[in-house]
This record gives C-alpha cells, sequence and structure tokens, in this order.
C-alpha cells in the first residue's frame, strides 16, 4: 500500500524530471536560436547597356514587392522618359510604365501608398520653380498629374503625404516653412507657427491615422532654447504641441518621430556639446504636453556594446571616462560622426538604427548630402534627418541629388565604420544595444549602409561589402553573437563576378526576416557569346 510519503516522492521525481527536460528544452531552443543561416532565394538581373541609365532607387512595397525607377537616355515628343519597374516577392517582372517628364524637371521626391506611387519633380534649378507631382497606378495605366504653384522661395527639406494633403517642409529666407497641397482641391496652405529665426526643422513625418509631426529645434546662441514637437492634421490643424527645454551646454543634433504604431509618441536622434559638429550619445524624448518630462540623454561609452568596434584598450578607457564624467556630472569626452537613419516600433518599445562614419576631408555639401537643404549645417554634411519611414503605405522621401554614374578612385567618400541597433523603452530609457563593425564601407554620401531584422529573440544585422554579404546575428536573451559572410550569389553556377561597382548598391530589410540586396556587378561567363556582361541585380535574403 503507498504511503503519502511514497506519493510525494513520486510526485517530487516527476517535477525534477519535468524541470530537467524544460531546462533542456530552453538550451536547445537558445542552441537553435544562436545558430544562424543566410538563404539566398531569387535574384533579379537586367543588363547594364548604358551608364546614362543606371537605377536611381530601389523602394520597398513590403509584402507586394519592389520599385524600381530610372531616368532613361531616351525621349518622346520632347520629353525625357523616366522607366518605372514592379516587382513582385519573387523578383518576377509584373510591370513597366514609361513616363515622360520634361527634360529641365528634376526629381526631388516620391512617396509610397497603397496601390501607387507619387513622384515629385521640381519644374526647373532654383527654389522659385513650380512642383510637378506625378502619380502612378499600379493596377492601371492610369497617370495623373498636378501643378504645385506655392509661390514662395522655397528651399525643399521634407515631402510628405497625411490624408488627402500633401505636407512640404523646408525653409522660407532661412526660416522653417510647412505648406499643405490638398490634392482634391489643388488649394495651397500655409501651416501657421513657423517662420521663426534660429530654428531648424529637423522633421517632418506621417502616422499612422494620417496626421503629422513637426519637430522645431531651436538654434539660437542665447537665452533658453527648446524643442518644439506638434502634431496636425491633414488640414493643417494643430492637435498637439509639447515644448521641452533644451540644457545649455548641450545641442539636439537630429531627430526622428515614431509614428503611432504603439500608443505613444516619441523622439529619438543624436546630441552633442554646443556648437560641436560631432555627437556625443543619443536621446530619447517621451512626448506629454501636460507633463514635465525631460530628454533622456546617454552617452555613446555607457551603451554596453557601441565602442566594440574600437580597438579593445580604447574601448576600456572610453567606458572607465564615461563613468568618471557621469559621476561628475560632466560631458564625456568621446565623440563620434554618427547618423540616426530610422526607428522601428516594436512590442517591446522602439528600435533606433544608426551608423558611425568617417567624413571626407573636402566634398561638395550639396551632393554628398542625402537632403536637399539646410541652412544649420552640423557635421561637415549638414543634417536635416529626412529619413524615409520604413513603413508602407506612406513611405517617402526626397531624392538625393548627387550622380549615379560616378566610378572614380578620386571620388570624395564616406566610410561607415559600425552599425548599432539601440533599444528604448516607452520612458525613453536605454533597455540594451547592439553593434557591428562595418569593414569601411565606401559611398558617395552619408547613406543608410545596413539593416536589420529582429525575430523572437535574436537581433540578426546585415550589410554588404562588395559582393559579399555580411551578417551578425545576436540571442538578445544570452548576448552571444555569430557573425557569417556570402558570396552574392548569381543564377548561373559557371558566372563569375570580375567586380562590383563602388559608391552603388546596399541592402535594405523588405519584411519580417527578408533582405534586398542590389548592386551593378560585371560577370564573365564563358560558356556564353558574350563573355563578359554589365547588369543590375536584385537578390532576394532569408536571415533563419
Amino acid at each position: 500500500m503507498n504511503t503519502s510519503r511514497d506519493i510525494y516522492s513520486g510526485i517530487a521525481g516527476l517535477w525534477k524530471k519535468y524541470t530537467v527536460l524544460a531546462w533542456l528544452g530552453a538550451c536547445l531552443l537558445l542552441q537553435i536560436d544562436s545558430y544562424s543561416q543566410v538563404l539566398q532565394l531569387q535574384r533579379y538581373e537586367r543588363e547594364q547597356k548604358s551608364s546614362n541609365d543606371y537605377y536611381h532607387n530601389v523602394i520597398s512595397l513590403k509584402e507586394e514587392g519592389l520599385i524600381l525607377f530610372r531616368e532613361r537616355d531616351k525621349y518622346k515628343g520632347g520629353n525625357r522618359l523616366w522607366e518605372l519597374s514592379l516587382l513582385d516577392t519573387a523578383l518576377q517582372e509584373k510591370k513597366v510604365v514609361d513616363i515622360e517628364v520634361k527634360e529641365r524637371y528634376k526629381m526631388i521626391g516620391y512617396e509610397v501608398v497603397s496601390g501607387g506611387i507619387y513622384l515629385l519633380y521640381r519644374t526647373g534649378e532654383t527654389n522659385k520653380n513650380d512642383f510637378e507631382l506625378i502619380f502612378v497606378k499600379f493596377n492601371s495605366d492610369e497617370i495623373t498629374r498636378s501643378s504645385i504653384k506655392p509661390d514662395l522661395d522655397f528651399k525643399v527639406t521634407h515631402f510628405s503625404r497625411a490624408g488627402d494633403s500633401f505636407a512640404f517642409g523646408g525653409y522660407v529666407n532661412n526660416e522653417p516653412t510647412i505648406f499643405l497641397y490638398e490634392l482634391p482641391t489643388g488649394l495651397i496652405k500655409v501651416v501657421p507657427g513657423f517662420f521663426q529665426k534660429d530654428t531648424e526643422l529637423v522633421d517632418l513625418r506621417t502616422n499612422q491615422n494620417q496626421t503629422f509631426n513637426s519637430v522645431l529645434v531651436d538654434r539660437g546662441s542665447k537665452g533658453e532654447r527648446s524643442l518644439i514637437f506638434r502634431t496636425f492634421n491633414s488640414s493643417g490643424e494643430m492637435l498637439l504641441e509639447d515644448k521641452v527645454p533644451i540644457e545649455e551646454r548641450v545641442t539636439l543634433q537630429t531627430g526622428i518621430t515614431s509614428t503611432l504604431e504603439r500608443e505613444e509618441l516619441m523622439v529619438f536622434g543624436t546630441w552633442g556639446e554646443k556648437n560641436s559638429k560631432q555627437s556625443t550619445g543619443f536621446f530619447a524624448l517621451p512626448i506629454d504636453p501636460f507633463g514635465d518630462q525631460k530628454i533622456q540623454r546617454i552617452d555613446f561609452g555607457s551603451l554596453k556594446h557601441y565602442v566594440d568596434y574600437l580597438n579593445p584598450k580604447r574601448a576600456a578607457r572610453i567606458k572607465e571616462q564615461a563613468k568618471d564624467a557621469a559621476a561628475a556630472k560632466e560631458i564625456p569626452n568621446f565623440i563620434n560622426y554618427v547618423m540616426p537613419f530610422k526607428v522601428t516600433e516594436y512590442k517591446d518599445g522602439y528600435l533606433l538604427l544608426a551608423e558611425a562614419y568617417s567624413p571626407s576631408s573636402s566634398i561638395n555639401p550639396y551632393y554628398s548630402s542625402p537632403y536637399y537643404y539646410n541652412p544649420y549645417s552640423y557635421g561637415p554634411y549638414g543634417f536635416n534627418p529626412y529619413f524615409p519611414g520604413n513603413y508602407y503605405p506612406g513611405m517617402s522621401r526626397l531624392y538625393r541629388p548627387y550622380p549615379y554614374t560616378t566610378n572614380s578612385k578620386s571620388a570624395d567618400e564616406i566610410k561607415t565604420n559600425e552599425s548599432v541597433v539601440v533599444a528604448f523603452d516607452a520612458n525613453g530609457n536605454v533597455m540594451w544595444d547592439q553593434s557591428f563593425k562595418l569593414e569601411e564601407v565606401k559611398l558617395a554620401s552619408v547613406e543608410q549602409a545596413s539593416d536589420f531584422c529582429i525575430v523572437r529573440n535574436k537581433l540578426s544585422i546585415v550589410y554588404k561589402k562588395e559582393s559579399e554579404l555580411k551578417v551578425k546575428s545576436i540571442v538578445l536573451l544570452t548576448d552571444e553573437s555569430q557573425e557569417m559572410t556570402e558570396k552574392v550569389k548569381t543564377n548561373d553556377p559557371v558566372d563569375e563576378i570580375r567586380s562590383e561597382k563602388d559608391y552603388e548598391g546596399g541592402v535594405r530589410q523588405w519584411y519580417n526576416n527578408t533582405f534586398y540586396v542590389w548592386g551593378y556587378q560585371t560577370i564573365r561567363n564563358v560558356t556564353k557569346e558574350d563573355r563578359v556582361r554589365d547588369v543590375f541585380y536584385i537578390n532576394k535574403v532569408q536571415i533563419h
């Protein structure tokens, strides 16, 4: 007959076995998560016949595919032809559209919406010229054109659709200005509350509910300075304003707003010592017009992994000096050229992607900046961080104005040294950070060189170095990491990649754990009649 002690002993034994099995299962899951695999699933390839026909952009439509567009060296009726190609997620060409554009018109922006894309052109070289807005519908041959005449000497820096209106941000007489163009009526409305001296418009971004945010930063040298955050509806009526003081000894250099995928509104960016052209760290600001919140600042040396790309001894000294500066309530010495590129909202908070870079000693700022104009230049390239939101529908950016055909070794270069991802909670506190040392990726301007995805508890950071994919995967629970290098694959195993064009191409997160990689290659194949060919390519890549 079983006694209560026997029963208890049996239950305890079963519980022990269950605990061991659960522990083994957790260890197995961590081992599976720590192992990563790179799959190159499909490749799109088009032979490149002319250096004048380079693709200007590869634009993500998330699960609906990709858009390519380029300016052709072809004309029709005196107008230059622009070609827009629509690819599905298997990189199969679904549609090609030729768009007639007047020769003097300059491409300055685009906006992706559900079912189509808007292309923004300026009708001449000066800031007094008008705009033409062209809408291309994906499921038909319909192309519509709208003429926008603001009647202003307007230097454009931002362009985004909000509801049935387009918001244009920029400067008139070096003072920030926003005007709205209403699509249904064609009316133009100047949004009140701007035109302030010594003030920079650092961001203008559309929210998921079709309202839009603006961020102004006071650049004055005297008196109290503030960051001013505002949210407007699509008619330009202000719904919210939050004015937050900036500490006297620091300056806020860049800013990116969240877009209401989560409930909170936030601003993230870089900060530095007042009048410094380099950054000291990142900041986060929760928006609360009824509270007395402060700008949360963290310096690079206080982050766990930011300085990992440096010599270990130097990195240790930077971290130690950061601790000493924090204890003395001083600003640390370590500074960096850093550009934040995007904010991703996810279930646990916010993820900020930024990159550290080394600037060229001399460069024309117009042709190096990915932005159009900014009278307040922090750093050698000027900031006005209009960064493309990584959401769809409603994804937009300004078209970068530098040439695409340079391949000269003497061309000015930006060397990107590191990619960093920082996670913030809803209060602006840093939860964790991770980084990936980049092997001096050379670009012709301050452009995004890397991207990332996060699946379960694993973060993967990806970039392209010539014809190689570089991947670092980190298990966030254990901080274990794995680095991999994969050759960019071609369709034919006999193909030999002879070279990859400098300053062109890149990698972007497409959707979930899927990325797209693109560039220009010279390929040799001894089995074909034309043994050597130049191609534009896109590879679909998944990280598991």
